[in-house]
């Protein structure tokens, strides 16, 4: 039983850890979203591309910012390591949420009725899976490499 158990460890850990980077990515992401409007209201923001703009941005950084949070491991991380960590969840939340957009813009169809999903959704959504699937490749790669070493 006791086997079983060690066997099934790295397993659950990996999946903890991906349900709380979603979570809070999620979390956050969508309170990026709500920072991005309020900077476009209150900064008296005019164009539509920049909303666009602030809610990609504040979805990215939300995003990027909770799945780290998610996968974050204080034990033997150098400084270099966080950052670039951060810096490669930061860029695939933004490829994520535009690509979100993308595909949430073409589900509303103009001559029939609207969808009932927002593509901010789809923007938070997008930064989520891209953001959560770069953190598991790069912790399953961080645990791979000890194996290859041998």
């Amino acid at each position: 039983m006791e086997g079983v158990i060690e066997r099934l460890r790295p397993l659950v850990g990996l999946t903890a850890r991906t349900i709380m980077g979603v979570l809070f990515g999620g979390t956050f992401g969508f309170l990026g979203v709500g920072i991005g409007w309020i900077s476009f209201v209150f900064f008296g923001a005019r164009s539509g591309d920049t909303l666009l703009l602030l809610f990609i941005a504040g979805s990215s950084v939300g995003v990027a910012g909770g799945v780290s949070l998610g996968w974050l491991n204080l034990d033997g991380n150098s400084g270099i390591r966080l950052v670039a960590m951060g810096s490669l969840l930061l860029l695939a939340a933004a490829g994520g949420s535009w690509g979100g957009y993308q595909f949430g813009s073409v589900q509303d169809v103009p001559c029939c009725a609207t969808a009932d999903v927002t593509p901010i959704t789809y923007i938070v959504i997008g930064a989520i899976l891209a953001t959560s699937v770069v953190a598991l490749v790069l912790n399953l790669s961080y645990r791979a490499l000890p194996l290859f070493r041998r």
